[in-house]
């Protein structure tokens, strides 16, 4: 099996990353050949279930690899896959922190939106509204700053419902990828398993998803994205030694991210939103936060976070 002098198994890496990015491509084929728009779902059905479906292929990739390659059986199947010591207490401590630093993401990327004047809040006026109108020929029962209420009550909701597929990608990138990157030191691991999470969403930035780019600008943008989020994500991962923070974290931010179209008008999405240029501030400022904070707990807890000897489930002392 192929190593690098520093310990990563390129070839096992190598065929997860061919897994995982090949299924994708073969899901949402079909769509990208009749040039479907996922920025409309309502008017786009099959191609945005596809796109959820695209949700759990890293995790069955990992788990391909890993009962394939790894040959691990019974519950080396599950430490193989971070699945271990799933649900800890200091694993809901760093869970419910990732919630709030989603929360703080997808706020902090609007507030700096309207300062720079890319888009302004009016419910009235919103992407909800439009698809309300257009889908139903009504206009909605109630006022839409009234329907955007409730849809906050509903968000914890929506956090538990997205977090089934959220665990799907999860598993892959941070429950399997991660550690096996460490051998590179945990920066270097941070930042390469997020590109190779970003470049994943090729096939559905091609079909407008995020920023209706369909052309290797959006790819780059989810790129770049990926990385600062999957730097914060597997961060949490490390810090935790649970890759239950990573799953909540991921499913709150898509749910908070969803909830724009009810509060805004149509504004261009490259400028302004959690992956775009707005959200790329925030992320710079929350990952300085983070490192301050991990080089408390390395003088504090002597970590040993970066060595090729250390398991999933033994991240942190």
């Amino acid at each position: 099996m192929l190593r690098s002098p520093r310990g990563v198994h390129w070839s096992t890496v190598g065929m997860f990353v061919l897994l995982a990015y090949g299924a994708p491509w073969v899901l949402l084929w079909p769509a990208i050949q009749v040039s479907a728009d996922l920025s409309d779902p309502a008017g786009n059905p099959g191609a945005y279930i596809a796109t959820v479906a695209t949700m759990f292929t890293p995790g069955l990739a990992a788990l391909l690899v890993a009962v394939t390659l790894q040959r691990r059986r019974g519950k080396a199947i599950l430490v193989e896959l971070g699945l271990t010591g799933f649900f800890t207490r200091r694993g809901w401590r760093f869970a419910l922190a990732g919630i709030a630093g989603a929360a703080v993401l997808i706020s902090g990327s609007w507030g700096f939106g309207m300062l720079f004047g890319w888009v302004h809040l009016d419910p009235e006026h919103s992407v909800a509204k439009e698809l309300i109108v257009r889908v139903t020929g009504e206009q909605p029962p109630m006022p839409m700053a009234l329907l955007a209420l409730l849809q906050l009550l509903n968000l914890p909701i929506g956090i538990a419902i997205t977090a089934i597929a959220a665990t799907g990608e999860e598993v892959g990138w941070r429950g399997w990828l991660l550690p096996k990157l460490l051998p590179l030191g945990t920066g270097w691991a941070l930042c390469v398993s997020g590109a190779i999470w970003g470049l994943w969403h090729a096939p559905a930035i091609l079909l407008g998803l995020n920023y209706e780019q369909r052309n290797p600008l959006g790819i780059i943008m989810m790129m770049i994205g990926c990385v600062g989020a999957g730097v914060l994500i597997g961060w949490l991962r490390l810090a935790s030694a649970s890759l239950l923070p990573c799953v909540l974290t991921h499913a709150a931010l898509n749910t908070f991210a969803s909830y724009q179209s009810v509060l805004f008008p149509p504004f261009d999405q490259r400028l302004v939103g959690p992956l775009a240029i707005t959200g790329w501030i925030v992320m710079a400022l929350l990952i300085v936060a983070c490192v301050l904070r991990a080089t408390r707990l390395r003088q504090r807890n002597g970590s040993q976070l970066g060595s090729p000897k250390v398991r999933n489930t033994e991240l942190f002392p």
